[in-house]
């Protein structure tokens, strides 16, 4: 990667400024915009908390959990990029990148990628707002200058939040998914709107069911819990066990990853680890977990036991209705659940956020392979908002994967 130039160690980086070159126009300074690129994490990390402050769309802007992403994965210096972009004087965006190789190309992207809900960069949403849209346009442009050593910038499910205006300007952008929350001030307003007659009287005859089977018990773990790694184990046993029914590759297969979800359950830094856990007869059922940071959970893995006789009881639903009862009432707002649609998500958000992929192509090779992916997305998009066609390509990828020797690497 070609050399850059490092932030300074002062809160006001404290540097030589516009190091990607000065600007003719006397507007430019008087607009007092300037950039400044680092590799090391640690040059950013007081801006970052401060920016982290304001609030974050998804775990993958907690500086906690990307330094943890680091330290799991051991992605090396020359692979980090964190690029800060200056206007009337302060910092107002922060984007932090880690580069990839596909294809036999250099690809910068986000550190967590799909583990997290939504990925953004990191901005200071009041100075933002007070920027006209030609200075907000001209920061990105300038930060864009400084995304050195890669033929392609690909920014992964961006939410489409403040009418469009925070992100028009990284690129080329296409919708890909929906984000998905359920925001109420209450408990009490959440049940009221999102649990319909019908549905409290299915779910209390489903809960009726699983109490035939045994004893009934709702937990919420945090760190320290004596069954945390337990709940944490069976977590992901119980994914393992969907994600082969499903003829799908499992994200948690590699240790590494699991591990990462161990520790930022157990560091309980700036995101607070939580899991809801429903035991029946002391035999754990179901999972969800989540981190907490403010007023928002993000609830980011969920699952529940294979066990054909447990159905009826659906196991699943229970907990999460438990589950969001103890987030309101905890004095949550928000609970985040995350991209891609499902039952659940039908059931209990009132909040639904576009997601889009921003492209930014730095050489005639990452034109090519935007244009391509961009293709793919589409058609993903296209067949997942299709129930049918979705469901019939599911089954053609089972029987696929279950073929003996085939690959699922």
């Amino acid at each position: 990667m070609a050399d850059l130039a490092l932030i300074g160690e002062t809160p006001a980086f404290d540097v030589a400024r516009d190091i990607l070159g000065a600007e003719q126009s006397n507007w430019w300074e008087n607009l007092g915009i300037s950039v400044a690129v680092t590799k090391d994490i640690a040059q950013v990390e007081e801006v970052w908390r401060q920016l982290e402050k304001g609030g974050i769309q998804s775990p993958g802007q907690s500086i906690d959990f990307i330094k943890a992403w680091i330290k799991r994965f051991q992605i090396p210096l020359e692979d980090q990029l964190y690029i800060t972009g200056e206007a009337r004087g302060k910092v107002v965006a922060l984007l932090p990148l880690k580069r990839v190789r596909r294809a036999g190309l250099n690809i910068l992207t986000w550190f967590a990628g799909y583990h997290v809900g939504c990925n953004a960069p990191l901005i200071d949403y009041g100075a933002f707002d007070r920027l006209s849209e030609k200075e907000r346009n001209q920061v990105w442009r300038r930060m864009r200058r400084a995304m050195l050593g890669a033929d392609l910038v690909c920014l992964q499910s961006l939410p489409d939040i403040g009418r469009g205006k925070y992100f028009s300007g990284l690129g080329k952008s296409i919708d890909v998914e929906v984000l998905y929350r359920s925001e109420f001030e209450s408990w009490e307003a959440c049940r009221t709107t999102q649990l319909t007659r019908s549905r409290r009287k299915h779910d209390k005859q489903q809960g009726a069911k699983l109490a035939a089977m045994g004893e009934v018990k709702f937990e919420e773990l945090v760190p320290g819990d004596s069954r945390a790694d337990e709940a944490l184990a069976t977590l992901f046993a119980q994914k393992a066990a969907r994600f082969a029914q499903w003829g799908i590759e499992d994200p948690f297969a590699d240790k590494n990853m699991r591990d990462l979800y161990r520790d930022m359950f157990h560091e309980n830094k700036g995101l607070s680890g939580k899991l809801h856990v429903l035991s029946l007869d002391d035999e754990i059922v179901a999972v969800r977990y989540n981190l907490a940071h403010g007023d928002t959970v993000f609830s980011l893995i969920s699952s529940m036991s294979e066990r054909m006789e447990l159905r009826p009881g659906s196991p699943g639903k229970q907990n999460i209705r438990r589950a969001m009862q103890a987030i309101f009432e905890a004095g949550y707002r928000v609970c985040d659940m995350g991209a891609g649609f499902s039952d659940e998500k039908r059931q209990w958000c009132n909040s639904v956020i576009n997601l889009r992929t921003h492209y930014i192509p730095l050489s005639t090779r990452g034109a090519l392979i935007a244009r391509a992916h961009r293709f793919k997305c589409r058609m993903r998009k296209f067949i997942k908002e299709r129930e049918g066609l979705f469901n019939l390509v599911k089954s053609v990828r089972s029987i696929v994967r279950r073929k003996p020797g085939t690959s699922r690497a």
